[in-house]
């Protein structure tokens, strides 16, 4: 029979914060008005797509999958501690298993992004039992490896590529049109942050966690570590297929040049840690904000009389500076101001904490 073991009056540990946390509960009243944030948020965001005809589209659409490739590169850096820096294999891979369903064996585009996700978790599960050898340092070369491998072999392929011509893969019925197809990589996103958040919600996030921070720690407690490690590699595979997917449909030909280390690997990373490690919301707005930044930054700058003629250069050098400044005061990421916001949805306390400690959204980080 269970027992549960409650905290006694004279308690002193009762008067810690995470303790007020945990006998917090929102009014009807409060949830009522997280819901309506989230729904008028979204409504005004469906308005303005809708409603403006110059509105960039395709960009946001860009900013969203890239979002969605950031978020399987945290579950690698975040939840496991294993850097990757070949991710464009993982991305490239899936974009075109995405095109040579549809352009080979004639399938839809649906049935298309599930073989991107089924082909992404393979191939990270095959990098995972690599990953149960070596860690850190080690590992990080080997996914390099990887990636240069993909770049400079498997993209060579012409009957899996299509070779310099590359491979077509459209976009779905319904939604052909830039703003319709950001309407579809948005609601993709969500069901990616709805599963991720679930997935650090649960044991198996209490488990990637412990493995993290110690993984002889972990198994010392009875966590299979082998098991989680090849799941956190398998998700990540899973997101990485998903964004290769949107992103062979959203560009309609999909071609060896868009995967290189430069194009994917190193920007997702960034986007990964200064957006904030196991802090999806940061991740998401950094997305956001350097696709916003790389479309339209330049655009202005061209505006200004001394940046017209090296606008193309500047500003992509100011926004490296920028990112620079963001680590050294914020180290911990963007993160940390979109944290108190996740956590106030979640049913807590609104608290403006500009330094959220280790602990991941939807993970105890409490010793």
């Amino acid at each position: 029979m269970a027992t549960t073991v409650e905290r006694r009056a004279d308690d002193p540990t009762t008067d810690l914060p995470y303790a007020q946390d945990e006998r917090f509960r929102p009014t009807p009243g409060g949830w009522a008005a997280r819901a309506g944030l989230v729904v008028g948020l979204a409504a005004i965001a469906f308005w303005y797509v809708q409603a403006n005809q110059p509105f960039r589209a395709d960009e946001l659409s860009s900013a969203v999958i890239i979002a969605i490739g950031a978020l399987s590169l945290n579950v690698l850096v975040g939840y496991t501690g294993q850097i990757s820096l070949g991710h464009q294999a993982f991305i490239g891979i899936g974009a075109f298993s995405t095109a040579y369903v549809f352009g080979h064996q004639h399938y839809g585009f649906y049935v298309g992004l599930i073989a991107g996700a089924v082909v992404g978790a393979t191939q990270a599960v095959l990098l995972g039992l690599i990953a149960l050898r070596v860690r850190g340092l080690y590992f990080a070369l080997v996914t390099l490896a990887w990636g240069f491998v993909a770049e400079n072999a498997i993209f060579r392929i012409v009957s899996f590529t299509g070779g310099g011509a590359g491979a077509k893969a459209p976009r779905p019925s319904g939604f052909t049109t830039d703003k319709s197809y950001l309407v579809m990589c948005v609601i993709v996103l969500a069901v990616v942050l709805l599963i991720d958040w679930r997935l650090v919600a649960t044991k198996a996030g209490r488990a990637l966690q412990a493995v993290r921070e110690s993984p002889n720690v972990a198994s010392s407690f009875g966590v299979n570590v082998r098991a989680y490690t090849l799941f956190a590699f398998a998700v990540s595979g899973v997101y990485a297929g998903v964004a290769g997917a949107l992103f062979a449909a959203r560009r309609g030909n999909v071609v060896a040049v868009d995967f290189t280390f430069a194009d994917i690997a190193l920007p997702y990373l960034i986007i990964t840690v200064v957006g904030g490690l196991r802090r999806r919301g940061g991740i998401v707005l950094f997305a956001l904000l350097y696709v916003l930044g790389r479309e339209y930054l330049p655009d202005w700058g061209k505006s200004i009389s001394f940046l017209k003629d090296n606008a193309i250069f500047v500003i992509p050098a100011l926004s490296g500076l920028l990112a620079i400044l963001t680590m050294i005061f914020q180290p911990e990421g963007l993160g940390t101001v979109t944290a108190p916001i996740g956590r106030w949805l979640k049913g807590s306390r609104f608290e403006l904490h500009l330094s959220g400690g280790p602990g991941a959204e939807g993970i105890d980080a409490r010793p």
